[in-house]
């Protein structure tokens, strides 16, 4: 004979039992009808921020090539073309090469890197003219490239990525009389990488200081993204 405790947990199970066969019945007929498909958008823009590196070197010979003799010729450039040296220039590596390491007297040869960002191509192709003509050991090449709204860059492909996807999602469903409804489910995803990174392509073309001026302009920056979407159908 069952107990008036037993009882009450038996009506309890009882009751958990068929509350569960219902919940699962329920979702058995009425199971959500959604629809997956991959959105992808990109955009190409022009870059506007610039990064030369520039690299002094001592070389054997007169005092007028001396590491510091170097460095106050370039700084004299740039106050000539208004740069300001304290935002725009700044050290990145020093080093030093012994050359000539059989000499009696030999001497640690410096080389000093800076890094130029400027917003201004036409700038840049002076500050390249003038390099030339500085004495001594100048390397200077284009490190990098950079756009300035490229957060709002991100954003802007993101949501036409998404908006891509609703598109392709109407017109698989628009042959069966059936509608797109609300977004219940997004990823990110990229191609090989599935990371949701940006994409970033760019090459950067210098003209030679001796050639004729050039039409040939930087390649363009390229932002891609691409997203897997989920939407319930009505």
């Amino acid at each position: 004979m069952m107990t008036t405790r037993n009882q009450i947990l038996w009506i309890f199970a009882m009751i958990l039992f068929f509350a569960t066969g219902c919940s699962r019945n329920d979702q058995k007929n009425n199971p959500q009808s959604y629809v997956e498909v991959q959105g992808s958008a990109e955009k190409e823009i022009d870059p506007d921020i610039f990064y030369l590196n520039i690299t002094l070197s001592e070389t054997n010979g007169s005092q007028k090539n001396d590491i510091n003799v170097l460095e106050q010729k370039l700084l004299a450039v740039m106050e000539s073309l208004k740069i300001n040296t304290k935002t725009n220039l700044s050290v990145t590596g020093m080093s030093g090469d012994n050359w000539y390491w059989w000499r009696k007297n030999r001497k640690l040869y410096q080389n000093k890197s800076y890094l130029l960002k400027t917003s201004n191509l036409d700038l840049l192709n002076s500050v390249c003219d003038k390099l030339d003509n500085l004495g001594g050991y100048v390397n200077y090449y284009l490190s990098k490239t950079d756009y300035s709204k490229m957060d709002e860059l991100k954003k802007e492909v993101q949501q036409e990525a998404v908006k891509q996807a609703r598109v392709k999602a109407e017109n698989l469903l628009s042959g069966e009389n059936q509608k797109v409804d609300e977004l219940i489910y997004l990823q990110e995803s990229e191609p090989y990488n599935q990371t949701g990174r940006f994409n970033y392509e760019y090459a950067n073309k210098m003209e030679a200081a001796d050639a004729a001026p050039s039409t040939i302009d930087f390649q363009k920056m390229k932002v891609s993204y691409d997203v897997i979407a989920r939407f319930s159908i009505k």
